[in-house]
């Protein structure tokens, strides 16, 4: 279980500040508070960060200019304190007047979190107790994700249990993963369209200039003949093409290909680099970035 729990603030102007700590015996020190903040990023960017202090690993979570560190005993499962310490904020009132009485809650209330979300208390929950029911009996085969967005997935099967907090889904599905209850398998290889659900896809080729789609491979070809290079465009339906170093014809099948380049017909740029667009061959949508760099996420399935 984590040791202690502090609060720390950040003022632009004097950097870090040293608040409350719970237990009070072991306060931190402003270099350790720097430390902390040192962990969100050079910006204090990231929302939970991770930092090593000679007393022990701390897991901090940053709502600027308010930071909540808490300090693990050693061997403790670090992504169990993070998703708890998740958990926790919702219930911090950060403009609470009486903050000794409020870091001490939040301590009491981390733990109890703790307990509820593993060992036999997390079968205890209903919800959970009816997946893992469902799941034993076939009835749910595997919990899968969609993405959303880039960094984003959802689990819609999951929702029937346990609402619509995906954030919230995610951590219980981690519980359960933790306790040896399901596994999780890499999934969603496959580039799904966000719009209508489809994974089949067209590529095109535009012209990285004008953004034009008419165009033409420039071929680089090694002439047999004459063992000479020369540039042509092989249009289709052809057998043979004439040199044009040694002028001589020569059977499309004794070509040397030694590079390609698309050419375009509209403002006649040749480019090695052209633009590659997807497209959804069902309903045409340009895919973008979060349609394509979506990752692979996690299913999870019942370990047994």
């Amino acid at each position: 279980m984590p040791k202690a729990i502090h609060s720390i603030w950040w003022d632009d102007n004097l950097g870090p500040s040293v608040g409350r700590s719970y237990p009070e015996t072991d306060p931190l020190t402003s270099e350790e508070a720097l430390i902390i903040f040192m962990g969100h990023g050079v910006n204090r960017e990231a929302e939970v960060g991770y930092s090593k202090l000679p007393r022990g690993l701390t897991i901090s979570y940053m709502k600027p200019p308010n930071c909540i560190a808490v300090l693990l005993d050693d061997g403790e499962n670090t992504t169990t304190i993070e998703r708890n310490l998740l958990r926790l904020v919702k219930y911090i009132d950060f403009n609470s007047d009486r903050w000794d009485n409020e870091l001490q809650r939040a301590f009491e209330l981390l733990h109890e979190l703790i307990d509820e979300t593993s060992g036999a208390e997390l079968l205890t929950n209903p919800e959970v107790k009816k997946l893992v029911e469902d799941m034993s009996d076939k009835r749910v085969p595997a919990i899968t994700p969609r993405h959303v967005l880039r960094a984003s997935v959802r689990y819609p099967k999951a929702q029937d249990y346990f609402g619509n907090d995906d954030d919230e889904i995610v951590r219980i599905l981690k519980d359960l993963e933790d306790e040896g209850i399901l596994e999780s398998r890499t999934y969603g290889r496959r580039v799904e369209c966000r719009q209508c659900g489809e994974s089949d896809l067209s590529i095109e080729l535009h012209c990285p200039h004008c953004d034009s789609n008419d165009l033409h491979k420039v071929y680089t070809l090694f002439c047999p003949k004459c063992s000479d290079q020369f540039h042509a465009i092989l249009v289709d339906d052809i057998a043979e093409i004439t040199c044009l170093s040694c002028k001589q014809p020569v059977k499309v099948k004794e070509l040397a290909i030694i590079d390609v380049e698309p050419l375009c017909n509209k403002c006649g740029t040749a480019s090695n680099d052209p633009k590659i667009v997807f497209r959804c061959a069902s309903c045409g949508k340009h895919l973008r970035s979060p349609d394509l760099l979506a990752g692979t996420g996690l299913a999870y399935y019942p370990k047994w």
